[in-house]
């Protein structure tokens, strides 16, 4: 399976879900709902033409809309954040990732995550100069990260959870502070894209594919 046919196989998947949620309502557009409907129909329609182009920007309007003024929320079973999140807005987040050209974090890829997160721990124990404050307490964050990924505990993308982790946010932040290390931009920014983003490396189009890749990091 190429890129293109797994991106088409998730929109497909996600878009199914969101169908699913939305079977109360009604195809219209009065409605966030029944736009949604429409919008999900639509994308559904283009994968199995082989004619959606990617990255889609122009025709996916209602479904960023929705997404970014969490529109439908009330769909969670529970009405918390926490619920809404994880049963609605996670996959609406996945779909724009979707339909932007992104390949989606699944659990097979969790061993090679860890891999990472390792090499970027090691890159903080080994620095070539004084840590900052936020680099030297990002030690243990990236710990608690990747204890919560090892046992399933948390299923990414955590873009809710982003302000938990104050410290990876400031090395993150504009410019990646520990891009003067060895490695240390390229970790950084693929840690974060897998956990909080929930989207993996191009390269890693296979789970045999990203451990070769990950192996040059591996201290």
């Amino acid at each position: 399976m190429n890129k293109t046919e797994e991106i088409y196989q998730d929109i497909i998947t996600n878009c199914d879900i969101i169908l699913g949620l939305l079977k109360p309502y009604e195809a219209e557009n009065d409605t966030p709902e029944g736009r949604m409907i429409y919008q999900c129909r639509w994308l559904k329609e283009q994968v199995a033409e082989n004619t959606l182009a990617l990255p889609t920007d122009d025709y996916v309007h209602t479904l960023k809309y929705v997404s970014a003024e969490s529109l439908l929320d009330h769909l969670a079973a529970t009405r918390t954040k926490e619920a809404a999140w994880e049963e609605v807005g996670i996959i609406l987040y996945r779909l724009i990732k979707s339909v932007d050209n992104k390949l989606l974090f699944k659990p097979a890829y969790t061993p090679m995550t860890i891999t990472l997160i390792d090499a970027l721990i090691h890159l903080l124990h080994h620095a070539s100069r004084p840590l900052t404050i936020n680099e030297s307490r990002l030690d243990d964050e990236l710990e608690q990260l990747k204890t919560l990924l090892a046992a399933g505990k948390i299923e990414p993308p955590l873009m809710s959870y982003l302000p938990d982790y104050f410290n990876f946010n400031e090395v993150n932040m504009y410019k990646v502070s520990l891009e003067d290390q060895p490695n240390g931009k390229y970790l950084v920014k693929t840690v974060a894209n897998l956990i909080f983003e929930g989207v993996r490396p191009d390269t890693w189009l296979t789970p045999d594919e990203a451990e070769k890749d990950v192996a040059q990091y591996i201290p």
